[in-house]
């Protein structure tokens, strides 16, 4: 288990008694890496890059060193690197693009586009079996704000006057909901019980300060300012602001039909385009990210489902990741991407593709992957299934 450091601390090993950036040493950090894991961060940080850096600005190359370091910081990274303002995408090119073509596969001139022409009444899950007719179905979209830095970059006041930013949307976009915020002294700030029981619905995000990932890259920084979550009066619809994008949007619906899911995402969506905010976009990757992962839609739909037989009761999450991952869906515990799976085998189970797909066709994989996914699992059980969803 690591021990969290904060980034300003951590950057510090990084540089030269007179404050500027250390190539060398970054170098040598990443070798030592190296023999544990390579992360893609890791992976192109080749001497070609290294000439480029020498040839950037000192802030830049601060920057730079910055863009790293959730990296440089953790051995277990698969990517590690963090974008730090939007043009950071542009600025670093050199070093990232090659980074996130590999990362979501993308050959040739692929460009991302966008659509949201979703229908209602065809990916509905009952027809993959009756039981699933009330289940817990979910999609969220990263978004970041044009005009802002990035979370690993702002600093504690940038990040107040954000939230109070989106405190004006929430009132005049539309939607009956109420912000909640973590922020000390604010008019609307929640106790830490409230705010854990907020977690016990698993609606609000956990404190960042726990995971080294978020905190040596900036993006936990002054925490838990400028944090909070809105929810829509009937709980369907949430905001969360200042966690590792500026917002993730999430729609929530108990039931059987994908397609609402995405109605209601899409509406709070225009809602908040309508109030007047630009959401940051780059031309060819689509929706800006902190993490080059989510580029592209920016959007993550999923199900919890039951998956007691592949699992062998809990006991072999591994196997269901396996699976899922076959059928390009990725398989999470309940809690999130790092928690763990319980005895009925409770699964989060989305598309892994993010980028060079649409909004549409993400929620049509999902569709098809579950098709066979819950196939698999009757043919785990000899045939006969049981437990096949979770409900909230």
């Amino acid at each position: 288990m690591h021990t969290c450091v904060f980034k300003n601390d951590a950057r510090k090993a990084y540089l030269d008694a007179d404050g500027k950036v250390d190539l060398a040493k970054i170098q040598a950090r990443w070798t030592e890496l190296g023999k544990i894991k390579v992360s893609l961060g890791n992976k192109y940080f080749t001497p070609a890059v290294v000439e480029k850096v020498k040839g950037l600005s000192d802030s830049d190359q601060q920057r730079f060193l910055d863009v790293m370091m959730g990296g440089l910081s953790n051995d277990d990274s698969s990517v590690g690197v963090y974008a730090t303002r939007p043009e950071d995408y542009d600025v670093f090119s050199f070093y990232l693009e090659p980074l996130i073509r590999e990362y979501h596969k993308i050959e040739g001139q692929t460009k991302q586009e966008h659509d949201w022409n979703i229908p209602v009444g065809e990916y509905v899950l009952t027809k993959i079996d009756s039981r699933l007719e009330k289940v817990s179905m979910r999609a969220r979209v990263a978004r970041n704000v044009k005009g802002w830095n990035l979370p690993p970059s702002m600093d504690k006041d940038e990040r107040i006057r954000f939230e109070n930013k989106m405190v004006e949307v929430f009132g005049s976009f539309g939607i009956p909901g109420k912000y909640h915020s973590l922020t000390p002294g604010h008019k609307n700030e929640i106790t830490n019980q409230q705010a854990d029981e907020l977690r016990n619905k698993h609606f609000l995000f956990n404190d960042m300060t726990t995971d080294n990932h978020l905190t040596s890259s900036g993006v936990a920084s002054d925490w838990p300012h400028g944090r909070g979550i809105w929810i829509s009066e009937d709980e369907t619809k949430m905001i969360w602001i200042g966690e590792e994008d500026q917002l993730r949007i999430i729609s929530i619906v108990q039931g059987n039909d994908l397609g609402k899911v995405d109605q209601s995402l899409h509406d709070l969506l225009n809602g908040i385009e309508r109030s007047g905010l630009e959401f940051a976009e780059h031309p060819i990757y689509g929706v800006i990210t902190t993490c080059p992962t989510n580029m592209g839609t920016g959007k993550r739909q999923s199900i919890l489902g039951k998956f007691p037989n592949i699992t062998k009761g809990g006991t072999d999450e591994k196997k269901l990741k396996e699976v899922a991952r076959s059928l390009g869906l990725q398989a999470r515990g309940v809690g999130g991407e790092h928690s763990n799976m319980d005895k009925e085998g409770t699964a989060d189970i989305s598309p892994s593709a993010r980028f060079g797909v649409t909004e549409a066709i993400v929620t049509k994989r999902l569709f098809e992957g579950l098709i066979k996914l819950y196939d698999m699992e009757v043919q785990a059980a000899g045939g006969n299934r049981q437990n096949c969803c979770i409900i909230y």
